[in-house]
């Protein structure tokens, strides 16, 4: 996010600034799953604060990071190092949206319609689609790679149009081509003027 978006945010997500990098960190492996120096809101952050004073005997469950991009466009993005459930994929989603519709953030549902994008992060290395085959597991690799294809995984893309914009499913590769490298130039281009 460039500073002009950064300093127009609410205190709330404006505290919470840090690098992709540092929001794809996996402390149970000790691995960030990007490089990116783009920054965003570290929204794992946002719950504490949210529920603070409530008395609340739950935390809601949140997104990884929140970027909005120089046209206006914001996305949610979740990584997943290791196994996927997709119940807590999805309740984090969900709960992610209350907390910014209640914190004035965002002003309804409509608003994520038309404006939020949903990117779910895999490393494709470590999620198992069906079991185990070392002749399947080539065989696809290779498909998808040569291919450098998004798979819609997950069910995520139940919720397009439904909550969200589009949603994206994407590798580590994948997420670094279709996402990074065009922010990145981007916020590039803004800054060199």
């Amino acid at each position: 996010m460039t500073e002009e978006i950064i300093t127009e945010l609410p205190d709330i997500l404006r505290n919470h600034i840090c690098t992709m990098k540092k929001a794809s960190f996996d402390s149970s492996k000790n691995i960030s799953m990007c490089d990116s120096m783009l920054r965003v809101v570290n929204f794992d952050k946002i719950p504490a604060e949210y529920t603070r004073g409530k008395g609340w005997k739950f935390m809601p469950k949140s997104n990884d990071a929140l970027y909005i991009s120089i046209d206006g466009k914001w996305f949610f993005i979740e990584f997943k190092n290791g196994s996927i459930d997709c119940s807590d994929v999805f309740r984090k989603i969900y709960d992610s949206l209350i907390m910014l519709i209640e914190l004035g953030v965002i002003p309804d549902l409509e608003f994520a319609r038309q404006e939020f994008d949903y990117i779910l992060v895999y490393n494709s290395e470590k999620y198992g689609k069906i079991p185990q085959s070392d002749g399947r597991d080539i065989n696809y690799s290779f498909v998808m790679k040569r291919a450098e294809m998004e798979e819609k995984l997950f069910g995520i893309e139940k919720l397009e149009q439904y909550i969200f914009h589009e949603t994206h499913t994407y590798t580590k590769k994948l997420f670094e081509t279709n996402f990074l490298k065009p922010m990145e130039e981007q916020e590039e281009k803004q800054r060199l003027g």
